[in-house]
């Protein structure tokens, strides 16, 4: 991996929005043209350059799949950063003299740029898996993101939780009193559902195998959820803890475009390993939280961590299962189960069969989605569409695609490993009438545990 060099900026401040005091269009062009230079790699060059107008990306995208609207065609998204960038950020023809086009982008060019972006591309990669010279209109879309990111032009579901990231620590605000709060009084229903007097989750503890980053959604607002998680831990006889320093899987860092942003608060996660010296991470079902960890952050730093790879909560269930840590009771939950494959955590992140393995030993009744794994399509709640309320109707627009995959399975139960992704399908099947029910992998297990 290339060494980047750059130390994160600990004192980065989210950019001020265009219009505001000291924010000219001088500045913004700078802003923007220093993203750029931090973003536009080798690659996306290539991929800015090799497209052969074959339209195969078309029918890989969840977008025109649901819609038919050809501008949101892959290749039709990406030329509005291409036209941009060889009109205004030539890294030649831009810098010449007698260059006509040195003026800021006009409003019409950069609205354009900031639909493409951030409404009608969620970064889930299917398209690159379909076009045949291997481009990933996602992968370019965030350097899109990089330079809007950069003049402070976001979504506003993208703004307030990084912002809370820095202050408190979680996008949520809890306080670390209430978080710990909430896991003592966990400990005590816990204990009541499995009869064991002064159960304990263990907090802050030192050299444990595990530490577990949960969701501070479970956290605050949906404690079972967290409970099932924990349940699994205990049940495995997991060496494991929680950190009271850090216990917040989300990044929308990412989805905003800003490396710096997302490694200051993939740090916050590290440095929480750091303090406890736990030999390794495991994380809450979140996509794009995994996905930054197991692969992102690495990429950033240019080194791998000097700990065993990060992993998900479901690649632990399937290794308790192999080894006979855990005994489930199959076919507690009635048939069809199917299973949606979150983008960032199976075709961007790799974790394929684990959840597979696990559903497996849950039920005689498992059927696929077409298409499955990989080439599963995005169920349009990615991309930071989930976070950010104004964009409800176009997810569910969206998410058309999805709902028809998952009425042909003819399933009951829709399983995934991604909050995100469980939230999008839940409002699916409400719009589309699907008759389902959305379950996290980790609460099927924890209900069919035998202990």
């Amino acid at each position: 991996m290339q060494q980047n060099s750059k130390p994160v900026d600990d004192s980065h401040q989210t950019p001020k929005t265009p219009g505001s005091p000291g924010f000219e269009p001088a500045r913004q062009m700078a802003y923007m043209r220093r993203a750029v230079k931090d973003n536009l790699s080798r690659k996306i060059q290539a991929m800015l350059n090799s497209c052969v107008n074959c339209g195969m990306c078309a029918q890989s995208c969840h977008y025109y799949c649901s819609t038919g609207d050809s501008d949101v065609i892959p290749v039709k998204k990406f030329e509005k950063l291409t036209r941009l960038l060889r009109t205004h950020f030539h890294p030649l023809k831009s810098r010449l003299p007698f260059y006509g086009s040195k003026d800021q982008p006009d409003e019409q060019m950069m609205a354009a740029l900031y639909k493409a972006a951030y409404e009608d591309c969620t970064l889930c990669g299917k398209c690159a898996l379909t076009c045949p010279m291997g481009i990933n209109t996602g992968e370019i879309l965030s350097l899109a993101r990089a330079m809007l990111c950069s003049i402070g032009r976001l979504p506003s579901g993208l703004v307030h939780p990084v912002e809370t990231a820095f202050e408190v620590g979680n996008y949520l605000g809890l306080t670390t009193q209430d978080f710990v709060e909430n896991i003592e009084w966990i400990a005590e229903e816990l204990g009541d559902e499995i009869g064991v007097e002064g159960f304990t989750i263990p907090i802050d503890k030192q050299n444990a195998e595990v530490l577990y980053i949960p969701h501070p959604l479970e956290a605050r607002d949906l404690p079972f959820l967290l409970m099932y998680a924990l349940k699994i831990l205990y049940a495995a006889g997991e060496d494991y803890t929680v950190s009271s320093y850090d216990f917040d899987t989300v990044n929308y860092a990412y989805y905003q475009g800003s490396k710096d942003n997302m490694m200051r608060i993939a740090r916050r996660m590290l440095d929480a390993r750091e303090k406890l010296q736990a030999r390794s991470i495991a994380l809450a079902p979140c996509g794009h939280g995994y996905r930054v960890m197991r692969w992102e952050a690495e990429k950033y730093l240019g080194k791998r961590f000097d700990f065993p790879p990060v992993q998900s909560i479901v690649e632990l269930i399937d290794r308790y299962i192999h080894q006979g840590r855990i005994r489930l009771e199959k076919n507690k939950y009635e048939g069809p189960i199917t299973y949606h494959d979150p983008c960032n955590i199976a075709r961007r992140g790799g974790v394929i069969e684990p959840p597979r393995n696990v559903l497996h030993a849950l039920t005689s009744d498992f059927v696929e989605m077409q298409p499955n794994r990989a080439r599963n399509f995005c169920c349009g709640g990615g991309g930071g569409l989930a976070s950010t309320g104004d964009f409800g109707k176009l997810r569910v627009t969206a998410g058309k695609k999805k709902a028809e995959q998952i009425r042909q399975t003819g399933a009951k139960i829709v399983a995934t490993n991604c909050f995100n992704c469980m939230t999008q399908i839940r409002d699916l099947s409400k719009a589309y009438e699907l008759g389902i029910e959305v379950k996290s992998v980790v609460e099927l297990v924890s209900e069919s545990l035998i202990m």
